[in-house]
């Protein structure tokens, strides 16, 4: 089945391949789990590929109550443990999800593989949390619709193409419930991750999306720099990298993956 109980709530989820290394796919805020089609079912012919939709995205519970970072590591601990997936884990993030992987790292610091970040962000500095407490509200008051122009316009621009991509994307968004929507940017304002990022022992990749507003490419390369030997790539995309180009991310994937998963 692919619903579960993890920390109390019904998660969504969908796990591919029958062997190989364990790779944990965490989609970015306002995404769900179909972020991923273009990366998941060519990853799964080589790896054991997990993705979920993350508490009050897709088809996950719509929890009402505020919830933090630590949660939703828990809720990933939970989804590790009733799927049964081994590790070592292999993460791939996007975004504000870097922040789940590194609390996980900080506490199971041995079942790490590796890491790819994609425009990644470990944290918020405290005088932004108003901001986010502000779209959080309009969101919800509002609707996704309605605060299309100061989200998805600027994280994933309609002219970028291709088309396609772009509408199911923007469908998918425009069904999001918005309280969760709300929330989501609540736990983000209270997050503070970016301590561990120097703590990152393990092979790690850092992708940068060329055309992203949101986190423009030289603060992916700062966050490199800060991770030991970590490599790093920029391609042609916007800010939802993986629904965006996942023809780009996937090569990289491929090549990181391969040289690190088997090690």
């Amino acid at each position: 089945m692919p619903w579960m109980t993890a920390n109390r709530i019904s998660i969504y989820s969908k796990r591919e391949g029958e062997r190989g290394p364990s790779v944990v796919l965490l989609h970015e805020m306002g995404g769900t789990l179909d972020s991923w089609d273009g990366i998941a079912p060519a990853l799964s012919s080589s790896f054991q590929v997990l993705r979920y939709d993350q508490r009050g995205a897709g088809l996950s519970e719509k929890v009402r109550q505020p919830y933090s970072n630590e949660d939703l590591t828990d809720d990933l601990e939970a989804v590790l443990a009733n799927t049964g997936l081994a590790p070592p884990y292999h993460f791939v993030t996007v975004a504000a999800a870097t922040a789940q992987a590194l609390v996980y790292m900080s506490r199971h610091p041995d079942r790490i593989g590796s890491f790819t970040f994609c425009n990644p962000l470990a944290g918020i500095d405290p005088a932004r949390a108003g901001a986010l407490n502000e779209r959080a509200d309009f969101a919800a008051r509002e609707g996704m619709r309605a605060a299309l122009a100061v989200t998805l316009d600027k994280s994933y621009p309609p002219d970028l193409g291709p088309p396609e991509a772009y509408e199911a994307y923007r469908g998918r968004y425009l069904a999001s419930d918005p309280v969760s929507f709300g929330l989501v940017n609540r736990m983000l304002g209270g997050t503070d991750a970016r301590h561990l990022v120097k703590e990152i022992r393990c092979p790690t990749m850092i992708v940068a999306g060329r055309f992203d507003q949101v986190r423009p490419p030289a603060g992916s390369e700062e966050f490199a720099r800060q991770i030991p030997d970590a490599r790093f790539e920029l391609i042609d995309a916007c800010h939802m990298m993986p629904a965006h180009r996942p023809d780009l991310l996937l090569a990289l994937l491929q090549d990181f993956l391969t040289q690190n998963a088997n090690r």
